[in-house]
């Protein structure tokens, strides 16, 4: 972990100062600086205090708090990031690792690797929608993926979220169509995506 980013993260979050920082974490001030430059690496049981405060529930930030009700939720939800042309997976809920069309997929994949055609053409959409841009609210789609020679149909709901260091996160919770469904849904729009935005 890079420790300096983690105090400078956390200070932002909690508005404290660096002397105060270093008082819950029973050090001096200038420790914490030398941390936060780079310029020094904590000793062990410096880090067991850093990570005891940071990971305390009243001090994780929003993305981590939204992390973790991912991976407990029992729904199929996953949470991206944008890596250049492509998005990864950073949290995946127990319902996505559960279905059968997700179980090879980890934590740190890209998902165009993974992604039928219908979905990567969906995904390349988004991505040039603005949606890692604060651009738009939120984006519901509906596709189809071909799974052991099954066809799954899906709409999900992502939605963007900013974290406390700028960068910007997708939350997608998906639900599973019958094949009536999925047909009604597109029908009732012009597209597979339709694009929410403050516009």
């Amino acid at each position: 972990m890079d420790w300096g980013k983690a105090l400078r993260a956390f200070r932002a979050r909690t508005g404290i100062n660096q002397q105060s920082l270093a008082e819950q974490l029973g050090i001096s001030q200038p420790q914490v600086s030398r941390f936060e430059a780079g310029t020094a690496t904590p000793r062990q049981t410096v880090i067991s205090a850093i990570r005891a405060l940071i990971e305390r529930p009243d001090n994780r930030s929003l993305i981590d708090g939204l992390m973790t009700a991912i991976q407990f939720s029992p729904h199929v939800v996953c949470l991206v990031q944008q890596a250049r042309d492509n998005v990864r997976y950073v949290a995946l809920s127990r319902g996505f690792r559960e279905h059968p069309q997700f179980r090879k997929i980890e934590v740190g994949q890209t998902v165009r690797k993974e992604a039928s055609r219908d979905g990567e053409r969906l995904l390349l959409r988004a991505i040039g929608s603005g949606v890692f841009a604060g651009e738009v609210t939120a984006i519901d789609a509906v596709w189809t993926a071909e799974v052991d020679h099954q066809t799954n149909h899906w709409q999900g709901i992502m939605t963007p979220i900013r974290s406390s260091d700028g960068g910007w996160y997708l939350h997608c919770a998906m639900k599973q169509l019958g094949p009536e469904a999925y047909s009604a849904t597109l029908a009732r729009r012009d597209g597979p995506m339709v694009l929410h935005t403050l516009r």
